[in-house]
């Protein structure tokens, strides 16, 4: 997923909606491993990562996972399954202890519906969904797999907020969506220019990779 800083919604709000969202929260801790949600469960809640991290991601029924983004603190998240259809449409799950600040979904609605600037708050969220899918679409149609793997790095050095990105081979290619050897032959095209240099579980993005053209 694009980073769809969910922060960027609530701190449009105006701080009452804030404070009375806020008062409504309920904390709740995740162990490493252990799932906040999985696909096809109700969506309840939506929630706030207070610290830790929490990867989004589905697995086919063959058993192959494509990893959407892991999510860092002071995100929120929940939003599709929770305005979309009611179901979960990916799992989640904590990648280390993790601390979620968690709304029900039933109580977000009955304040937005006292708070005029909630709603429109809710939809250029979702808006921000459909333009990265979109975005991500486009993506797989016109641009080669070179061309992603580039674009997916920068991508997650943003994410990550660091140039040194702590990703796995069998990760990144979850991301991209296809096998960790069509991964490994553009990780090593890459290596080969000079614009990353790989390690064990990590990648280093280099700066000429970064800069825009």
């Amino acid at each position: 997923m694009i980073n769809i800083s969910a922060e960027h919604w609530f701190y449009q709000l105006s701080q009452s909606s804030q404070d009375k969202i806020t008062a409504l929260t309920l904390t709740k801790s995740y162990s490493l491993g252990q799932y906040i949600h999985h696909a096809s469960d109700t969506a309840k809640h939506l929630y706030f990562i207070n610290k830790g991290v929490v990867r989004i991601s589905k697995v086919s029924e063959k058993g192959k996972e494509l990893i959407l983004k892991d999510l860092q603190e002071n995100e929120w998240f929940g939003f599709i399954g929770c305005f979309g259809l009611g179901i979960r449409p990916n799992d989640a799950v904590a990648l280390e202890d993790t601390q979620l600040s968690q709304i029900s979904l039933s109580e977000f609605i009955t304040l937005a519906n006292t708070e005029p600037d909630l709603w429109p708050a809710v939809i250029k969220q979702m808006a921000h969904y459909v333009e990265h899918y979109y975005s991500t679409i486009e993506g797989i149609v016109f641009d080669t797999l070179f061309d992603r793997t580039k674009a997916m790095l920068c991508q997650l050095c943003s994410w990550q907020d660091s140039s040194t990105l702590v990703i796995s081979h069998k990760d990144l290619a979850s991301l991209l969506g296809v096998t960790k050897e069509a991964v490994g032959l553009q990780l090593n095209s890459l290596q080969s220019q000079g614009l990353i240099l790989l390690g064990y579980k990590n990648i280093k993005v280099l700066q000429p990779l970064l800069e825009p053209l």
